[in-house]
């Protein structure tokens, strides 16, 4: 049985249920195994004997997020050759969400087979004018996500997998409405995650569950270091609620992720 290895960064969980989701159906021809690119891994292993490699991230203003695309960069050379299938999450649309990171990949000599984009959950827990819904408001949706799974992993498991967002069309509205504008400011984004020292009461949830460490607890209070990757995990964590990121006030509602999280 050919072997398949999943690749994947998620914030909140959107990205790791539906990736889950996947594998499950795609064990049916292949053995699974799923990795947190941010986690101490023996990648370079795990690159080599992988038949397939599935590469799942969430979509940031139509781009991968920072730790996906620093993982494709820093082991593109094993990239060569290599069958890809992507998986992106987002919350309205992203355009060319997929082909952005899959035009890198072909440039190290990867080959996309598959791509397929995923409706989820908002976790922009601190921007009211995105309203966060967790529980049985999110059923529907989550339910949706899950039958168009169904549908990809079993085009894959045929053969004949599509790959959204590689059109014309897609990669035009996905730059000029969002990554144009996205990569021109995202270096400033990574210098504004806020956490109010008055409320935080230096449990150290934030600092533990960062991905990329750019929390530290000084004196019993939370600091940010400037190295955020706009993922929203603390700011959806935080007992307190004293996290905030794009938004000017502390989040009514935190995103709990997917049912099973």
């Amino acid at each position: 049985m050919k072997k398949l290895v999943a690749f994947y960064f998620s914030g909140t969980g959107n990205t790791r249920y539906i990736t889950e989701y996947l594998l499950q159906k795609l064990s049916k021809g292949y053995a699974c195994e799923m990795v947190e690119i941010t986690s101490p891994v023996d990648a370079k292993r795990l690159l080599s004997e992988a038949d397939i490699l599935l590469f799942a991230y969430p979509i940031y203003g139509s781009a991968p997020p920072i730790p996906m695309r620093n993982f494709v960069h820093g082991y593109g050379k094993l990239l060569r050759g290599k069958k890809i299938i992507l998986v992106e999450t987002q919350y309205f649309f992203s355009g060319d969400g997929t082909a952005a990171l899959g035009r890198t990949i072909k440039n190290y000599g990867g080959e996309v087979i598959g791509a397929e984009m995923f409706d989820m959950p908002n976790n922009l827990a601190d921007l009211s004018i995105f309203p966060v819904k967790n529980g049985g408001e999110i059923e529907e949706k989550i339910a949706r996500a899950r039958k168009r799974a169904d549908k990809f992993a079993q085009k894959i498991l045929n053969g004949r997998a599509h790959r959204r967002g590689f059109n014309v069309f897609s990669h035009a509205v996905g730059y000029y409405s969002q990554r144009k504008f996205w990569w021109k400011g995202e270096v400033g984004k990574r210098n504004k995650l806020k956490i109010d020292p008055a409320a935080c009461v230096g449990r150290g949830l934030c600092a533990n569950s960062c991905p990329v460490q750019n929390i530290a607890l000084k004196d019993k209070k939370a600091t940010p270091k400037g190295e955020c990757v706009l993922c929203y995990r603390c700011v959806n964590l935080c007992p307190k609620k004293a996290i905030t990121l794009f938004g000017k006030e502390p989040p009514k509602v935190q995103y709990k992720g997917p049912p099973g999280r």
